[in-house]
């Protein structure tokens, strides 16, 4: 009791002294100098700062930005002005991150959404914790008076995605912190709902992101006795999944469990380890997930990597075309040799659009869903950087991939066998449109 009491009393006295602490201004001088040493970076440490947008281009936006610069800002107000910046770079690596240690735990806009991106609606998927009342399937037309149409332009200047796939996911995902970046943080929010045909206005009360909903880093069941699930939601903890994996694969073959399906969708990547293990039991020959990478040299990358060479060099390695760099499968007796079917969709990026690409190029899987955000040919392996003044958190691209089989022509990302859109009758009934197809696929098949 009297440990609890103190730990009451230590948190008392910390949000007192939150509360006490003055907002800390930057002058635009100040500002400007971080937006500098920015574009210095992003010059020095991005193999292709320009591949997107001209650079003449770029710097007249940056001129913009400063030119709308007030007096002095808050930390804030210094990432809502500069985080365009990065997104003028249209790739999913090069991006601001919040400042969520001021921003806090803020009220939130209560519903999460898919977007129609034939009209650019928002259908309400949910809510955030599953706590307000929501009208599932209804279409939001506008918030707070401006259009879903007008929001989706606000947000193609702030999000850094490089297509409409991983930009429209990002859009879905991030609501809440992109309002958050219009709104600030509202106890309620005016829209306007699509109902049945009719448009009706409501006002709908802000709510707090009270836990954490993520869903399991990998799990696995068996539906039907013939069908076995494997989703994958993020690529972090190696060591884990090898675990695992070597349980999942021992329990399908000792099942003989004629189909699996691999869930990929909403997985934002993380460790290529985590690909390369997977892809070892359903392989059966030799594979690599890229053809070849590029890196930059710069100052930050010597530091952190030991790069030789001047700075703005390119170092480019060839990878498929040499055995060193295969991946062996595992022997014959632990790998499963059933059919296999791989959902994905815009936020299969990063490591798990690599996996999935590699798959794909092997003719491992038949895919099903939608493109995923991870091109061909793109940028990665960020590096973590922070602004002089505002101490701001940002992180750039110092390499370009291309995935296996991908070249300069590849512009876009896996594109599926069976493309799966949107259901708003499946939405409202809570069904996963992706997943039933495919269980209906399987079952075509027998």
């Amino acid at each position: 009791m009297r440990a609890f009491i103190l730990t009451i009393l230590i948190l008392i006295l910390s949000f007192s002294h939150i509360l006490s602490q003055e907002k800390k201004l930057f002058t635009k001088d100040f500002i400007i100098s971080d937006i500098n040493f920015l574009i210095e970076d992003i010059e020095n440490i991005h193999p292709e700062p320009f591949h997107s947008i001209e650079k003449e281009s770029f710097y007249k936006e940056i001129e913009i930005i400063k030119s709308q610069l007030p007096d002095s800002l808050s930390k804030i107000d210094a990432w809502k002005s500069l985080y365009p910046i990065l997104a003028l770079l249209k790739e999913g690596h090069s991006y601001f991150f919040p400042p969520f240690e001021e921003i806090g735990n803020f009220l939130m806009f209560p519903y999460t959404i898919k977007i129609d991106k034939t009209s650019n609606d928002f259908i309400i998927s949910g809510s955030i914790n599953n706590s307000v009342q929501t009208h599932t399937g209804d279409r939001i037309i506008s918030i707070n008076g401006i259009s879903t149409d007008s929001l989706i332009s606000v947000f193609k200047k702030s999000i850094s995605a490089e297509n409409d796939a991983l930009f429209y996911f990002s859009c879905e995902k991030y609501l809440a912190t992109s309002l958050y970046a219009i709104f600030g943080s509202p106890e309620y929010f005016d829209i306007e709902i699509l109902t049945e045909g009719n448009l009706e206005k409501h006002i709908v009360n802000s709510i707090y992101q009270t836990q954490n909903n993520l869903n399991k880093e990998f799990s696995f069941r068996i539906i039907n006795d013939s069908i076995g699930l494997l989703s994958i939601n993020r690529m972090y903890s190696f060591r884990d999944f090898k675990k695992f994996c070597n349980s999942t694969f021992k329990s399908l073959n000792k099942k003989k469990i004629p189909n699996l399906i691999i869930d990929f969708r909403g997985n934002s990547g993380g460790d290529s380890k985590i690909g390369d293990e997977l892809i070892k039991y359903i392989s059966d020959a030799p594979f690599i997930q890229w053809q070849k990478g590029i890196a930059k040299v710069s100052l930050a990358t010597q530091e952190r990597f030991r790069y030789q060479g001047e700075n703005g060099t390119l170092l480019e390695k060839e990878l498929a075309n040499s055995t060193e760099y295969l991946v062996l499968p595992y022997p014959d007796k632990k790998r499963y040799k059933g059919e296999i079917y791989m959902l994905i969709d815009g936020g299969t990026f990063s490591s798990a659009g690599s996996t999935t690409w590699c798959i794909n190029h092997y003719r491992l899987a038949t895919t099903i869903g939608e493109e995923t955000g991870g091109l061909g040919v793109h940028f990665g392996y960020p590096i973590k950087r922070s602004l002089p003044n505002t101490g701001l958190t940002y992180f750039i691209s110092h390499m370009k991939w291309y995935q296996i089989g991908a070249n300069d022509n590849t512009t876009n990302g896996l594109i599926p066998d069976y493309k799966i859109d949107l259901s708003v009758i499946d939405l409202k009934n809570n069904k996963d449109t992706a997943l039933e197809f495919t269980l209906d696929l399987i079952k075509s098949k027998k």
